[in-house]
């Protein structure tokens, strides 16, 4: 059976998807230069009403620190009222005091009180695992007993150096078991630590910390997009790395890390550039060609005369790119063909497309076509009409800067309810439900005693009849009991007991072999030729006459060969191994042998030779 854990420790990304900021500036209408990166002056906000409560995302980028305000009218229902772009001080880390200074002079002009905002900020989302399971239906008490203990076990973490949380999403059936779908995830407490300490240093304490994927689940799970009935994804191509995010009913169900983005597009066209190029000529750098490929957009400043590749046309800059382009949406093909397999899930529709580079449609177009569905750009500020205007960059004219804001809006939609915080995490959650019930408890015990004082004769009268009445009816309960049972009538039940007992393990000995072979070839993939199968018995258990004799199947000598391409050979046999490890039948698998071989047609397959022992429960 598939995992359903899709988070892998090489598959971490070192960028953060918010870091759009990194990508070069879009030109400004009137082609002025960028304010003074000095000492940015902080706008002052609009007006708000101290008594109404709102709550802020905060987005704090490589250049820019985003902030947007939600607040929720009487019918439930969450408006933007302000949002803000401001440049962050120059050459300032976070640990400066010019950028606390910088920070709470902000919000203090966008939200004028502490007391009335709630805070949620996003960290990065290099160093957080996120992972999923699928758990046995237990009893809502002991979800997160059961959660615990299973991802300790898929993947060991030191609560000392890590936060540990999970977002219970639903019941899924699985082969036709009903079981509970969760996502959990681990992030370094010194970075978390570390985030919530800058805000409350200045005197603005953080309700909450998330990441980039929860904020655009937030988008779906408050209908602020819609999310349809199918599933969907989020593809955000930055610069090194790039990230998969799969949605199904507002469930981030799946996210996945590829090593592909700008990066491997500028090397693509650097590559073509130079080979095109005449012998006299300077090679094309990275560099340059970085500022080719992000001159793409027409958000982005356009390349000048004396710049390189200044002649070439925009159809022949991303021609060039897209073997890099190709090769990066075969995996996330690969990526949407293993979530198909799992049970339960629901096909992919619809791809949403964002990078650390500047909106260019062409790009957007081709992932959709290739993969066969809808694609478009996540902006969830397109309705801009309802939206207020942004006095710091004019984003109703630039769509890359629209959507920057896209995930400091997904954290002004949070909510303790349904958006996974760090800061609050299912130990605080336990508590504060307690909390809660020990105050309704206290609450009803002091209405009680006020009933009790003032009707306190009438109130002895109707406990002595319902007393009366609860005896009467724990007598009829032991009458209709019956006489109690004798000692030799739980004798015979028990040797009846033992008798069904032998039975059955007679049956598990006799179609043991069947049960082995059929886990055999559940387990196996396509790819795999069993050559020889060799049981390895042991003797049976002493005495018990010439049943004893009989001999137990203690192993299995698998013989076999891996076809396919030589470099996924060795990974293609560690995760069988993998595969039969998690079978409850094998365990101790152990490799007698294994070397790669001429196979048919001048191919090459690996010849293996493994052990695998039998769980003894298994004879019965």
């Amino acid at each position: 059976m598939d995992r359903v854990s899709e988070v892998s420790s090489t598959e971490k990304l070192l960028k953060l998807i918010r870091d759009k900021d990194g990508a070069p500036a879009p030109a400004t209408p009137d082609g002025s230069p960028p304010p003074d990166a000095g000492h940015p002056k902080i706008p002052s906000s609009q007006l708000i009403s101290l008594g109404k409560s709102s709550t802020v995302g905060i987005d704090i980028g490589h250049s820019y620190l985003r902030l947007v305000r939600t607040v929720e009218d009487s019918g439930g229902k969450l408006h933007v009222v302000d949002r803000r772009r401001l440049e962050l001080p120059a050459r300032a880390s976070r640990e400066a005091p010019e950028f606390s200074a910088f920070l709470k002079s902000a919000l203090t002009e966008f939200c004028a009180s502490a007391k009335h905002s709630k805070l949620w900020a996003i960290m990065s989302t290099a160093h957080v695992e996120l992972s999923h399971i699928r758990i046995p239906r237990v009893d809502k008490k002991q979800i997160a007993n059961a959660v615990y203990w299973t991802a300790k076990r898929e993947n060991p973490f030191n609560e000392s150096e890590v936060y540990f949380d999970f977002d219970v999403q639903g019941e899924v059936i699985e082969q036709g078991i009903p079981k509970i779908a969760v996502l959990f995830y681990t992030a370094p407490r010194q970075e978390v630590d570390d985030l919530r300490d800058l805000f409350s240093g200045i005197g603005w304490p953080l309700t909450g910390i998330s990441i980039v994927p929860f904020a655009v689940q937030n988008h779906f799970r408050t209908g602020w997009i819609t999310a349809g009935e199918g599933s969907l994804a989020h593809l955000f191509i930055g610069n090194d790395f790039s990230r998969i995010d799969v949605y199904s009913a507002g469930n981030l169900v799946m996210t996945r890390g590829i090593k592909a983005g700008n990066t491997s597009m500028v090397e693509a066209l650097v590559e073509q550039y130079n080979n095109l190029k005449s012998p006299e000529a300077a090679p094309l750098t990275l560099e340059e060609g970085r500022k080719i490929l992000f001159s793409l957009s027409p958000d982005s400043p356009p390349l000048l005369e004396t710049d390189a590749g200044f002649d070439l046309a925009k159809e022949k800059v991303f021609e060039m790119v897209q073997p890099a382009l190709e090769r990066l949406v075969r995996q996330v093909e690969r990526t949407f063909e293993h979530f198909a397999t799992i049970p339960g899930n629901v096909r992919i529709d619809r791809i949403f497309v964002t990078g650390a580079m500047n909106v260019y449609q062409p790009i957007i177009d081709y992932v959709g076509n290739q993969l066969g569905i809808e694609s478009e750009v996540l902006d969830p500020l397109s309705k801009r009409d309802l939206i207020p205007v942004c006095p710091d960059v004019d984003d109703g004219h630039c769509l890359s800067e629209r959507i920057a804001f896209g995930p400091a809006l997904g954290m002004a939609l949070s909510d303790n309810d349904y958006t996974p915080n760090l800061l609050f995490s299912y130990k605080d959650k336990e508590r504060a439900a307690g909390l809660t019930r020990f105050n309704r408890a206290v609450l009803t015990v002091f209405v009680v005693l006020a009933v009790i004082c003032t009707g306190i004769f009438a109130y002895q009268s109707f406990t002595v009849y319902q007393k009366t009445k609860a005896l009467e009816g724990i007598e009829k309960q032991i009458a209709d009991l019956g006489p109690p049972i004798q000692r030799d009538q739980l004798t015979k039940m028990a040797a009846k007991v033992r008798e069904q007992r032998q039975l059955f393990r007679g049956y598990a000995e006799q179609y043991l072999n069947m049960v082995l072979l059929s886990e055999l070839t559940t387990l196996t993939p396509r790819n795999i030729r069993f050559i020889d199968l060799k049981l390895n018995l042991g003797a049976g258990p002493a005495g018990q006459g010439a049943k004893a004799a009989k001999e137990k199947i203690e192993g299995i000598t698998m013989e076999g060969l891996i076809v396919g391409e030589r470099q996924t050979l060795e990974t293609n046999l560690a995760g069988y191994m993998r595969d039969l490890n998690t079978s409850p039948i094998f365990h101790q698998i152990t490799i007698e042998k294994n070397e790669v071989i001429p196979y048919l047609r001048k191919q090459e397959a690996l010849h293996f030779i493994l052990n695998l022992k039998v769980e003894g429960q298994v004879h019965g």
